[in-house]
């Protein structure tokens, strides 16, 4: 009944039609019945006209029942002629005898004014200057003959003649179209789209020039008196306010995804400043009360305030200007201008800013908490949330990583009764988990849809799948598959099975891709038409081939792409090879040359993309721009850098970024670092952005430069690398992508030879950078103040104190273990111990938990040397003891050692003060023989150096028989001391002379003439040895003042004279005579 009833209504309208339109009822001074008659006089007055109307038509047809026929009971539709026309001298209406009967129906809504419709009227003049507009932009979408920016100043010349009254699309018809008043010229609903049509295609300013312009003239048409094309205020209000509800919409559209085509984004360009928050709530305020006078505004509609807010990307702002509107507008109907019902901040509005927290720019993780803010408020006073609201606030949580909260929510709205479960709540958590490869919480949502009673469909059942690709489950993904066959009330469709596809790809199970995709090309898996399922025929398409060549090796993938090639000779199934079929396979065949030989996949690669230029020639795939990079990097693979230039310049597409990364990359391995910088040079000249790895790849091609001038020279390498920075981009000047060349260009200008131009060349460099500066910028910096001659310690602490880097830590004031280590280098240098544990005692004990410790053990290492220095061994023994406990890191030979040397250190200081030092003296030579034996207790190996400490230490003290034992552990002394099991190491290191010297000088000290006589015969004794140890004048001088103590000058004598034998000594020395002149001469020991 009721379809028979729609029937008939159409049949009534269209026969209630034919009757009002008729030319024969146009009276004098009676307006026609149209739509709009409707709206203006109501439903009872139009009835009742068009009652008037038939009886009219019914008196004509009965006068002129022998002159005139229907064409309707005449057949087709045709022209109408009088059998004899009315003499000029009969007062008769000339309309009432019509020439033809009209055909062209009424259109459902006519113009608001204008209600002609002849080819001069103003909807036909409005709707011509709207078309010239279109048939631009579809004609330069066509054709892509201009630039950007080109075709923008082409719509904005269009504007301008338009507004400047020089529109000629009627010129040919005679009329004058010189009216400054644009709106008597075009329709409100036509500068609508004029305006949507202008902003889509980025001309804003011209877009913004014509809104304005249109506003204020329809606001003058509407204030005028009289004539026909004037406009009612409330008309010229609601066109107001849809104009400018649609250059919002325009400016506040986003950018084009980056994963879009280039074809999509040919004319869009994106400008910050049209898509600002100020500027949106500039024209919302210019809307409301740049075009009304006393006091009233234009009251705009939820559609106006969801375009301002989709403007706004970020999730703090956006709920700041949600809540002016709520404070702005709802005073409005507290004050009575508009009841409830009229509000305009609608749960449409509040949505919108839902969808802004769920936004990748909303980087601070908190967007899914004000989501659920927003949700309370709106139950609370706001709004009733609709199932939308869920659905966005589901989608903000789960892309957060709040699936826990996510799921939280789902139970307690399927507890509500207000809101009925649907596919659509569970849509959302779905595609979140098909995004991440949340496998298994994507099958518990499934069972919980299936708890509810919800039907699942195939769509539903794809994102499962495509989570399980995801996660590389291409068993659970084959299983599912089959299910979803078996299933009656499921269709798998092609989406399915390439989705299973790559789930095989990304588990690399080639096998099993190409398996499953045999089945699909023998048709095993159609589905003919029962009770319960439509008929299904399912056959790889092109994905379908992309994804088992995404993971087949060179081989299997140049025969996929032959079989496809193939295809074309098939009436039906032709499945051709595209862009993207190209660049998996060489991408395969980049992957394989890591692994087996690069040669035969860099020919197999090559082959491909001769393939494509031989399908390209015959306009079967679009060679772009991904085909190409992906053959550079492929001839970079296999270090071919002629290949890799050869297909640079060969290119008729313009090259991105990446294809020059490539070029760059495969030259810096040549050592080829002026091509690569050419290359750079050549990048910035075409306005390409460079990435962080291009400047890292330009820093290897200078480090590894092939030159030995350039491999050599800092200095010039510095040169190299400011000659990049002089060219670099404002933006580039970060380190987010400029940092690994400010790094390099620092520390090349810390390392050349002039050490006071280094520091200030290295820190004009460091200031270059724009914004905050990373750690590896920071400890360069900091390295240079450390290596510079002065140290620059007080620098180091400025920078330290005024940079911010975080080095995995949570709290503020964190440095970097890196960067605190060489701070505390250059204070330990500069002898600055104090404020080298302060800065540790500062950034150190924050509470990081690294492996490696808060600072290294080369900064510890000097921080012992310095105390040692400053005479504070007592500090050194102490941060020795405190590395592993304290600072996180083990102590090595050298830390040892340097403590020692403290000890040493200290020791002769307090045997030349002697009696004359006050309070307890410590003994440092215990200390540092403690040190030694706990070296040798962690198997750490002391040096020579570290023996040498400890023995002169003993010696100090005068322990002689101490200094002895030491000399017995070393392995260079114990052979020359008579120790058969140390005869027996194999290349032992050399004797030091200092150890010797000093062991008989302790022996002297103690008196112990017999030992030091015994150790010195010793060592003479074993002058055959290949590591025996020369003795000196010093050995002579110590063992000869030990005699004479001993009051054995004869022995003292024949030792003084085997010396001089020897020529371990001479006798002659140069002294002053009588004269006061230098004289050689013999010196006595007497």
């Amino acid at each position: 009944m009721r379809a028979l009833s729609s029937c008939l209504q159409v049949v009534l309208q269209f026969a209630l039609a034919l009757i009002v339109h008729h030319p024969s009822f146009s009276y004098r001074n009676e307006p026609r019945a149209s739509f709009w008659t409707w709206r203006h006089i109501g439903a009872d007055a139009f009835r009742a006209q068009s009652l008037t109307y038939v009886r009219r038509n019914n008196e004509f047809r009965t006068k002129n029942r022998n002159t005139f026929r229907h064409p309707i009971s005449s057949g087709p539709l045709q022209t109408i002629r009088l059998k004899q026309r009315p003499s000029s001298s009969e007062t008769t209406d000339h309309r009432s005898y019509p020439s033809q009967f009209p055909l062209r129906l009424p259109r459902k809504r006519r113009r608001k004014y204008g209600g002609s419709t002849g080819p001069s009227s103003p909807a036909s003049r409005s709707r011509a200057i709207l078309n010239s507009f279109e048939e631009v932009c579809q004609r330069e979408r066509k054709n892509r003959s201009l630039q950007t920016n080109d075709f923008v100043d082409l719509l904005n010349s269009m504007v301008h003649d338009l507004l400047a009254g020089k529109n000629t699309t009627f010129a040919n018809r005679g009329e004058a179209n010189n009216s400054q008043n644009i709106s008597h010229r075009i329709l409100p609903r036509d500068a609508s789209s004029l305006i949507r049509l202008l902003g889509r295609n980025s001309a804003h300013d011209a877009m913004l020039q014509f809104c304005r312009r249109y506003c204020r003239d329809i606001t003058n048409a509407s204030k005028s008196s009289g004539g026909n094309k004037s406009i009612s205020p409330l008309d010229a209000e609601e066109a107001i306010l849809f104009a400018y509800t649609a250059a919002i919409a325009a400016c506040s559209k986003p950018p084009p995804s980056s994963l879009a085509s280039s074809q999509e984004q040919h004319h869009v360009v994106s400008d910050s400043k049209y898509r600002s928050k100020e500027l949106l709530l500039l024209l919302l305020n210019e809307m409301e009360c740049g075009y009304t006078e006393d006091g009233r505004s234009i009251r705009p509609n939820s559609y106006t305030l969801s375009a301002v807010l989709l403007g706004i990307d970020d999730a703090v702002e956006s709920t700041n200007v949600l809540q002016l509107f709520e404070e702005k507008y709802a005073s409005d109907n507290i004050e009575g201008e508009h009841n409830q019902s009229d509000t305009i901040v609608t749960v449409q509005v509040y949505n919108v800013v839902i969808a802004s927290c769920s936004k990748e720019s909303t980087n601070d993780g908190s967007g899914w908490q004000r989501a659920i803010s927003l949700l309370q408020t709106m139950r609370r006073s706001g709004p009733q949330p609709n199932e939308q609201t869920y659905s966005l606030i589901l989608q903000s949580c789960a892309e957060h990583g709040q699936m826990k909260v996510a799921m939280s929510l789902l139970d307690e709205i399927r507890q509500s009764p207000a809101i009925t479960p649907t596919e659509k709540l569970y849509l959302p958590l779905l595609k979140v988990c098909a995004k991440f490869g949340h496998f298994k919480t994507a099958w518990s949502l499934i069972n919980i849809m299936k708890d509810d009673s919800l039907e699942l469909t195939t769509g539903t059942m794809n994102l499962y799948l495509s989570a399980l690709a995801k996660g590389a489950m291409h068993m659970r993904a084959l299983g599912i598959l089959q299910d979803m066959i078996a299933d009656p009330l499921l269709n798998p469709d092609i989406v399915t099975f390439n989705t299973v596809l790559s789930a095989c790809a990304n588990a690399g199970d080639y096998e099993a891709a190409q398996a499953l995709l045999g089945e699909m090309r023998d048709g095993v898996h159609g589905f003919p038409a029962d009770g319960q399922r439509e008929s299904v025929e399912i056959s790889p398409n092109v994905v379908s081939y992309n994804s088992v060549i995404s993971c087949a090796d060179p081989e299997a993938a140049l025969g996929l792409i032959q079989e496809m090639r193939l295809t074309r000779r098939n009436r039906e199934g032709v499945v051709l090879p595209n862009s993207i079929t190209y660049v998996n396979a060489i991408s395969q065949c980049r992957k394989a040359s890591f692994k087996d030989d690069p040669g035969s996949a860099f020919e197999i690669a090559m082959y491909l993309l001769d393939l494509a230029r031989d399908q390209n020639s015959g306009k079967g795939i679009d060679l772009n721009v991904f085909v190409y990079s992906a053959s550079i990097w492929m001839a970079e693979a296999v270090g071919d850098y002629q290949t890799a230039v050869q297909l640079l310049r060969e290119m008729k597409c313009s090259p991105n970024n990446i294809c020059y990364d490539g070029v760059i990359s495969v030259l810096s391995q040549n050592g080829l670092h002026r091509e690569a910088l050419y290359f750079y040079y050549e990048m910035q000249h075409l306005g390409l952005s460079a990435t962080r790895k291009t400047y890292r790849r330009l820093v290897s091609a200078v480090d590894n430069a092939s030159d030995p001038e350039i491999s050599m020279s800092c200095q010039k390498k510095a040169a190299l690398l400011d000659g990049v920075m002089s060219v670099m981009s404002e933006k580039d000047r970060g380190v987010l992508i400029g940092g690994p060349l400010f790094e390099s260009l620092i520390r090349n200008h810390g390392n050349a030879t002039d050490p006071g131009t280094s520091y200030q060349a290295a820190r004009m460099a460091f200031d270059s950078i724009i914004g905050p500066v990373d750690d590896a910028c920071l400890s360069a910096m900091l390295r240079v103040c450390s290596c510079v001659n002065p140290v620059k310690w007080e620098e180091a602490i400025m920078l330290l104190h005024s940079s911010d880097i975080v080095n995995k830590a949570m709290g503020p004031g964190l440095v970097s273990r890196r960067a605190l280590s060489y701070a505390v280098i250059a204070c330990a240098k500069a002898d600055q111990w104090e404020e080298a544990l302060n800065l540790i005692e500062l950034y150190g004990n924050q509470g990081i938990t690294e492996q490696s410790g808060i600072v290294s053990v080369a900064s510890i290492n000097s921080l012992i040397r310095a105390c040692g220095r400053s005479s504070r061994p007592d500090i050194a023994v102490q941060l020795l003891n405190d590395m592993s406990v304290r600072y996180g890191c083990q102590p090595d030979e050298r830390s040892y050692r340097l403590a020692i040397i403290a000890c040493n250190q200290a020791e002769h200081r307090e045997t030349r003060r002697g009696d004359s030092a006050t309070g307890p003296v410590l003994k440092w030579w215990e200390c540092a023989l403690s040190l030694l034996r706990r070296m040798r207790e962690d198997d750490i190996k002391p040096s020579l150096q570290t023996f040498s400490s400890a023995v002169s230490a003993c010696e100090a003290a005068g322990q002689w028989q101490r200094a002895i034992g030491v000399l017995e552990l070393m392995p260079s002394f114990s052979p020359l001391l008579g120790d058969d099991k140390m005869k027996e190491m194999n290349d032992p290191e050399p004797a030091n002379l200092y150890c010797l010297n000093a062991a008989i000088s302790a022996c002297e000290k103690g008196g112990a003439w017999v030992e030091a006589l015994q150790l010195y015969e010793h060592i003479r004794s074993m002058q055959d040895n290949k590591n025996a140890v020369m003795p000196n004048f010093i050995t002579v001088n110590s063992l000869l003042i030990a005699l004479e103590k001993a009051n054995q000058l004869e022995l003292a004598e024949s030792v003084y004279k085997d010396a001089v034998r020897d020529k371990i000594v001479s006798p002659w020395k140069r002294r002053y005579d009588n004269d006061g002149k230098l004289r050689k001469m013999m010196v006595s020991l007497k």
